[in-house]
């Protein structure tokens, strides 16, 4: 049954070229529903004898003595029980109080077992993991773990344990599977090679699967290598992008339990979905649709997802450059220049991709040459940021849509932010500072905090890069008065930062939204913050954290601006739609998933959301979560915002000069590499 099922969930939609439309029916597919028992934090997700059960955890994030355990198992009338005797409270008593992180275990015979990692701040941050067993509601501290299934699930050196019948599978830290029998003892057999990024979640007595780094589900029968596709990531896929698969089990008929969160234990954004295969499922087909980014993006990602599953449809998503790390650096493999000459070639010639995500693209140059199609009422732009829908709208129509943005924010208590005026107000206060250098030792908490030159310069460069680069040249005088604004920064407060982090490294890696230093300089422990932010749930712990370190409990937040007025709000994940497309409807329809409230509502990397109900329900989930509060209006502040559509070729420049006149160099020399680096892209779009 388990092959038949499979093999139909690899069935692709029918495809017509470019007249595709939705009225293609497939049949067979996953049914998917949340069955999820409550909202808090999942610590558990086991089956045993047929029987699903799940443990969550509420006040996650809070000190052991604030969290409450439930152990939920599912009936034959498919509906949750509450169980007593999870031991919780007992072993929270036994166990240190503080952050602590809590996980349940249970075994094929049905014990339940718990491990504790409490966590203790200080000067060298500790923890201390106990462990223990529960007999009849009872929790026992352990000295040692029983040999089989606990102490391989509770193994440091054990990433995931999977009970395969009497077979118990196990998944090392270094991507290798091995095979155990109950007691522990190695059993002998072929077993897949694991390949960067996948994971061992779950199994049965018809095998295990893996999770790869696309969030495609494989099952492989139990000593074999050969992979089936269950869940594919298309039509067949996980919910919700933007949340990850935390863990998995398998019910009878191999119906798969995938337990979804987002990483924030306190965010009560986890759920519980269950897929099961029906025959009879019928799904609309949006045929093949082909979509392509310089770089990867989370939330076209989750937008590819949601419209796989809404039109039945197969969505191709490909990116030109290949992030990675090396020495705690992003590298990158693959060349911006490259890939956007071979691009325009294929618009040229009348091919390339359905959609175009045109972040760090020639946008106006497409616009131009007549290669991108105009959307103007093809797309319902009613709860948009008003300023975010006319960034790429020109008198022959609107040919570009932004997913998200970068707004500049500065937010702190009330008596704190009305002194930061502007940007060069703030700029002369860090330089009054004794030490914004962040090293955790400062005698006195400064205004903001800093660890390299180049968080300092991704603070300010946004708002006066349009006043260097105006009408497509360089304005030396803007270009040295920005380097004197870092200049007495770095002069004063900022004398120890760090001038060791490149602005580019000399391999060739690029700057963008995703990879540059917003986290590390979100000065959250601060008085005051200020950032390119990513999610505004986060505002809500900065204020937390502020009035932690002596600020008041409310505060607010605005648009960093210059004296003259200027802010800064970047728009990006832009998309487009090919005038050549082969698949037009698709990716039009593509564009509508895109600012759907679906995608919108998910807190992703890629910046802000650009739809004002999901900007809403953020900002108001983020000050909950933490107990604060705030007056501000935050769709008016972003409203209110100018966008900037910032070129990485020009930031690299500004860069180069301001690592230059900060290590010692003087203005002129520094002025002179932005003039050079910067020389050959400015002739080219002329």
């Amino acid at each position: 049954m388990l092959v038949g099922t499979l093999l139909a969930g690899c069935s692709d939609g029918e495809s017509s070229g470019a007249s595709v439309t939705s009225s293609t029916a497939v049949t067979g597919g996953y049914a998917e529903e949340d069955i999820s028992p409550d909202r808090n934090y999942n610590v558990g997700l086991f089956t045993v004898d047929g029987v699903l059960n799940a443990f969550t955890v509420e006040n996650a994030a809070a000190p052991l003595s604030q969290q409450t355990a439930h152990w939920y198992s599912m009936g034959q009338d498919g509906r949750w029980q509450e169980q007593n005797g999870s031991g919780f409270e007992q072993l929270a008593a036994q166990a240190e109080d503080g952050p602590a992180y809590p996980t349940a275990y249970l075994t094929r015979e049905g014990k339940l077992y718990w491990s504790v990692t409490v966590i203790t701040e200080g000067a060298d941050k500790t923890s201390e993991t106990s462990f223990f067993a529960v007999e009849n509601g009872t929790a026992e501290k352990l000295d040692t773990l029983p040999a089989g299934e606990v102490s391989l699930a509770f193994s440091p050196d054990i990433v995931s344990v999977a009970a395969c019948g009497d077979t118990l599978l196990s998944m090392t830290t270094s991507m290798q599977l091995n095979a155990c029998d109950l007691s522990g003892a190695p059993v002998q057999m072929e077993l897949a090679e694991l390949e960067m990024g996948s994971r061992l979640l779950c199994g049965s007595a018809d095998g295990y699967y893996i999770l790869d780094s696309q969030n495609k589900f494989w099952h492989y029968t139990l000593g074999g290598t050969t992979a089936e596709l269950a869940l594919d990531g298309g039509r067949h896929s996980i919910s919700d992008a933007g949340l990850f698969v935390q863990s998995a089990a398998v019910g009878s008929d191999e119906t798969l339990y995938v337990q979804l969160c987002d990483g924030d234990m306190a965010s009560g954004n986890n759920r519980l979905m269950r897929y099961r295969w029906d025959t009879e499922l019928t799904m609309p087909s949006g045929g093949e649709l082909t979509i392509f980014s310089l770089y990867r993006s989370d939330t076209v990602e989750t937008a590819v997802n949601a419209w796989q599953k809404s039109t039945g449809g197969t969505a191709s998503y490909t990116w030109a450059l290949e992030e990675g790390t090396e020495d705690g650096y992003t590298t990158v493999s693959g060349s911006r220049e490259d890939a956007l000459t071979q691009l325009n070639t294929q618009l040229l010639a009348g091919a390339g991709p359905d959609v175009l995500i045109l972040d760090d693209m020639p946008v106006d140059s497409f616009i131009e040459k007549g290669l991108l199609m105009d959307l103007s009422g093809k797309v319902d732009l009613s709860g948009i940021l008003e300023n975010m829908v006319g960034v790429w709208q020109t008198e022959k129509g609107l040919f570009a849509l932004p997913a998200r943005g970068f707004p500049l924010l500065v937010g702190a208590d009330e008596a704190t932010l009305a002194a930061i005026k502007d940007a060069e107000t703030l700029a002369e206060l860090l330089a009054a500072e004794p030490n914004i250098y962040d090293d955790a030792q400062n005698d006195a908490m400064p205004l903001l905090s800093y660890y390299n030159t180049v968080q300092l310069f991704d603070t300010f460069y946004p708002l006066y890069a349009k006043d260097i680069w105006q009408d497509g040249q360089l304005n030396e005088a803007a270009c040295r008065q920005f380097y004197e604004l870092l200049g007495r920064i770095r002069a004063g407060g900022g004398s120890g930062l760090k001038n060791t982090a490149p602005f580019d490294r000399p391999d060739g890696a690029y700057y963008h939204p995703q990879n540059n230093t917003e986290a590390a300089f979100a000065n959250c422990l601060c008085r005051a913050f200020c950032m390119p932010i990513y999610s505004l749930k986060s505002l809500g712990g900065d204020f937390y954290y502020a009035s932690r370190a002596g600020g008041a409990n409310a505060g607010g937040v605005k648009a960093l601006t210059t004296a003259s007025g200027a802010t800064s709000i970047q728009p990006v994940c832009a998309a487009g739609v090919n005038v050549s497309a082969q698949n037009p409807e698709g990716a039009v329809q593509f564009i509508r998933t895109l600012l759907s409230e679906e995608v919108q509502q998910q807190t992703l990397y890629d910046g802000v959301p650009v739809r004002k109900s999901a900007v809403l329900s953020q900002w108001e989930d983020g000050f909950a979560q933490n107990g604060t509060s705030t007056g501000t209006d935050i769709v008016a502040v972003l409203e209110g915002m100018d966008p900037y559509v910032p070129s990485t070729v020009l930031r690299r420049a500004v860069g180069a000069g301001a690592q230059q006149y900060l290590d010692g160099g003087g203005l002129d020399e520094a002025v002179a590499t932005v003039r050079q680096e910067s020389a050959l892209w400015l002739a080219e779009q002329d």
